[in-house]
């Protein structure tokens, strides 16, 4: 940093920090993450050019150190309860000691996992997050994609501009040496990596919750006034957390048929139990839409999965089964015009994600140009209170 104007930014950055600080409650997810921004912010402005190089090296070590603990199934053997040692752990997988106490220290010095002793370690909060629930399966779709990640370089040296458009040569199928079949099919002929893909899902729902945008509880009177029409179609809706969700402010549809369309081998495994008044329904959304004048109709990350050209034939098939009152609800990100220093990362980390498999976060200008061309008109965005998350809502051309 250098002159009275930076260190006039790092003082009021510090200031915004320590007052969202005092006001956090420790509970909260949206107060957590804005106190995350303030944080970033901060680090931004005190961190110099090297110190950015140093931030990368970190991170590349970090998730070397943990694909390491995870995939050898040294970090699952830490007990719930109490310590072990690293002697313990590198005879339980066959490896060498040294292996195990290296990579421990990288963890343990960033906070995951504890050391109460030289080399016997005991779980905290965030280590578990590596071996338990659906976050851990986020953490193998992050080492997953890394691969294709790495491979960018090597994917456009190879390839035509053309290519990255083309849903059969993604980077993703590219690093798998698969190309010709799309992202989809690539993580459908491996049920690891399908498992891994729909716990993800899950646990982008847990963070990232679709209430606090579009007021679904708003279309109480609406629906009841005309409880022939279905009240939702959730087009591509995964095994219907989204829905349940939906469902708590908007119970029982408010007396109206509730749908939930997904590929076959989804709708196959949703717990019906779980969602006992939910018409399920095998759909592919690149043919026309067959629930007609529905109140809404859902499109929850699906977009982002691709570019313009498919984005527009997915939208015109919902589109010609709308009625003059039918709303479209785009669940997606939408990426701001321009970027600033200290903007939600994960807006620009999913863009190049969908990138590696086929696809595009949008800005509001782009969903503008996909609905005009698919027919219908922008209505309104509906912000999450926090990032860059939003629904998008759009009705027919008047």
């Amino acid at each position: 940093m250098n002159g009275t104007s930076d260190k006039t930014a790092l003082v009021q950055a510090a200031e915004d920090f320590l007052a969202a600080a005092k006001a956090f409650n420790g509970d909260d997810v949206m107060a957590r993450a804005g106190l995350m921004k303030h944080a970033d912010h901060l680090r931004l402005l005190v961190e110099d050019p090297f110190g950015t190089i140093m931030r990368q090296w970190d991170v590349i070590h970090l998730t070397a150190a943990l694909n390491v603990l995870t995939s050898m199934g040294i970090l699952q053997r830490v007990p719930r309860e109490g310590s072990i040692g690293s002697e313990e752990l590198a005879s339980a997988v066959d490896i060498d000691e040294s292996v195990v106490q290296r990579a421990m220290r990288i963890i343990v010095a960033q906070g995951i996992a504890l050391e109460p002793s030289p080399n016997h370690y005991v779980h905290n909060a965030k280590s578990l997050a590596y071996v338990t629930g659906s976050s851990q399966y986020f953490f193998k779709m992050v080492v997953d994609q890394d691969e294709a990640l790495t491979s960018l370089p090597h994917y456009f040296a190879t390839h035509s501009k053309q290519d990255l458009t083309d849903i059969e040569k993604t980077p993703y199928a590219f690093s798998k040496k698969m190309e010709g079949s799309t992202y989809y099919q690539v993580i459908s002929a491996d049920a690891e990596r399908l498992e891994i893909f729909n716990h993800t899902l899950a646990h982008l729902e847990e963070q990232h919750p679709v209430l606090g945008m579009f007021p679904f509880s708003s279309m109480k009177a609406h629906v009841e006034a005309e409880p022939h029409r279905p009240f939702l179609v959730d087009v591509g809706g995964g095994i219907g957390r989204v829905l349940k969700s939906i469902l708590q402010e908007a119970p029982n549809g408010f007396g109206a048929e509730v749908v939930l369309q997904d590929r076959a081998e989804v709708i196959d495994v949703v717990d019906r139990d779980g969602i006992p008044d939910v018409t399920l329904m095998v759909h592919d959304f690149f043919t026309p839409q067959p629930v007609k004048n529905a109140h809404l109709y859902l499109l929850r990350r699906i977009l982002h999965d691709f570019y313009d050209p498919a984005c527009i034939d997915i939208v015109k098939n919902i589109a010609s089964a709308m009625g003059p009152t039918s709303r479209l609800l785009i669940g997606d990100c939408v990426v701001p015009e321009k970027a600033n220093m200290g903007d939600d990362f994960f807006v620009y980390w999913m863009d190049l994600t969908m990138m590696v498999i086929g696809g595009q976060e949008k800005t509001a200008k782009q969903f503008t140009r996909i609905f005009d061309a698919a027919g219908l008109e922008l209505v309104r965005i509906w912000p999450a209170a926090i990032g860059m998350q939003s629904m998008v809502e759009a009705k027919l051309k008047a």
